[in-house]
């Protein structure tokens, strides 16, 4: 990495701009500049090249260059930076590394009618997590603005106050009591929720009783057998930083982010000179096929690709799940099937970062997945491709889906990943892919409907 030649090329660029805006003489030029340079610094300060420090500068310097030649009013487009005063090119710190000792990932896959603010629905008990330092049981609440009926096989009869399920918490086989603590996060037809459980169970705990109003309680063996799901790792290339950001820019663009997808859409379109200056950095090789597969992505997208790498771009293309996912947004499959899948699974260690799958609801628009982690933190209206893992999904029918960590924040260490497009209705079975920088995790799950026989 040559941060040396980084912030040289920056500077550069900051001139060039500068020199095109006064020959332009128009406004639209001078905020294309401006937009370029920031997207260039944020680049080079998201993969490590430029601190801070040395960007902040470029960016003041150019925009009071902008107000002194009558160009523009720093207010206007983006106001002086004065140190101190900021606002971080980068995202939140990174989290706490993951514990030491054992993960467990319990089905419960139970279904107890509730009432969620006013509304008349069933509450799916999905997964018992346990980690080292804390457990916590998946929920989700779906509404069906009826009062219940006749119940399928495994589900409970009853109508408990929810949360906290009878006003008590859980109780294990030596009578030991534990305190139910509820978060939801924001959501429509399917709520998801974490309950945590404190303190945590212990190992040698064999089963948890929880109560559900009138009937009878459930009993949550810590020992059953997750639904089947194999877990494979593969090791991969690893790839550069600047690859990462660039892979980080197309699955914003793929997945649809909301605040996240603001900086991405700036590199993108300022792509030539951001992948310029990456490859003088030293952080991207100068063959590098995510740069001319995100340029034609651009394309697609009607974003304009500058110089040489729009032609790279044309030569290219896009691989084929970008494809499959751009196409079914176009009219594919049509609609998702609506229901929730029990999906537990403990995947291995992946650049540091532990994660848990804890549930599976699918509806029209997209599928969600609460995962909880540890050694990483999803921030999800952060962009921060420094802690690059991105998430895919197959399913047996041959389409791909992009995942997207939700806006709606979930309890500490819990979040959600939405998959889109939506779940083809026929799909019988899903392989969940969480890639890392040197290697990829693939959960391949069964999808068993509770409303249907398996």
């Amino acid at each position: 990495m040559d941060s040396a030649a980084a912030e040289t090329h920056a500077r550069r660029l900051a001139e060039a701009q500068l020199r095109r805006a006064g020959l332009a003489g128009s406004e639209p030029a001078q905020e294309a500049g401006l937009l370029r340079v920031r997207a260039v610094l944020n680049a080079l300060c998201q993969v490590g090249a430029l601190s801070e420090a040395a960007a902040w500068p470029v960016l003041s310097e150019f925009t009071s260059a902008l107000a002194v030649r009558g160009l523009a009013h720093p207010e206007s487009l983006f106001r002086v930076v004065v140190p101190g005063e900021a606002e971080s090119f980068l995202g939140p710190p990174a989290a706490a590394p993951a514990p030491d000792g054992a993960y467990q990932a319990v089905p419960i896959a139970a279904v107890v009618p509730a009432e969620w603010e006013g509304y008349q629905g069933e509450v799916h008990l999905q997964t018992l997590i346990r980690a080292p330092d804390s457990a916590l049981i998946v929920t989700t609440f779906v509404s069906t603005w009826r009062e219940a009926a006749d119940l399928p096989s495994g589900r409970v009869a009853g109508q408990p106050s929810f949360p906290p399920f009878g006003g008590s918490g859980l109780t294990d086989d030596l009578g030991r009591q534990y305190r139910l603590d509820y978060a939801a996060a924001e959501g429509g037809w399917f709520q998801c929720g974490v309950l945590s459980v404190l303190p945590v169970p212990p190992a040698d705990v064999r089963w948890l009783d929880m109560p559900t109003g009138t009937g009878p309680a459930l009993r949550i063996r810590m020992a059953q057998p997750a639904p089947a799901a194999t877990v494979t790792s593969q090791r991969l290339r690893r790839a550069t930083a600047g690859e990462h950001l660039l892979t980080a820019v197309a699955d914003s663009l793929l997945g649809g982010g909301s605040m996240a997808g603001v900086t991405a859409t700036a590199i993108a379109a300022s792509l030539a000179e951001v992948a310029d200056a990456l490859r003088v950095a030293a952080v991207l090789p100068d063959d590098s096929e995510i740069a001319a597969h995100l340029a034609a992505l651009c394309q697609r997208r009607s974003i304009e690709v500058r110089g040489p790498l729009a032609y790279r771009a044309r030569a290219a293309g896009l691989p084929g799940p970008w494809v499959d996912v751009l196409a079914q947004r176009r009219g594919g499959p049509g609609e998702g099937r609506t229901g929730v899948a029990p999906v537990a699974a403990v995947l291995p260690e992946i650049d540091g970062a532990r994660f848990v799958l804890g549930g599976l609801s699918t509806w029209e628009r997209q599928v969600s997945m609460p995962v909880a982690a540890w050694g990483w933190s999803p921030w999800p209206r952060a962009f921060r491709p420094s802690q690059p893992f991105s998430w895919w999904a197959r399913d047996d029918t041959g389409h791909w889906h992009i995942g997207r960590t939700s806006p709606y924040e979930l309890r500490a260490r819990t979040f959600q990943v939405e998959f889109t497009p939506p779940l083809h209705p026929a799909a019988r079975s899903l392989d969940i892919m969480l890639t890392g920088s040197a290697s990829r995790v693939t959960v391949s799950v069964p999808l068993h409907w509770p409303d249907q026989p398996a």
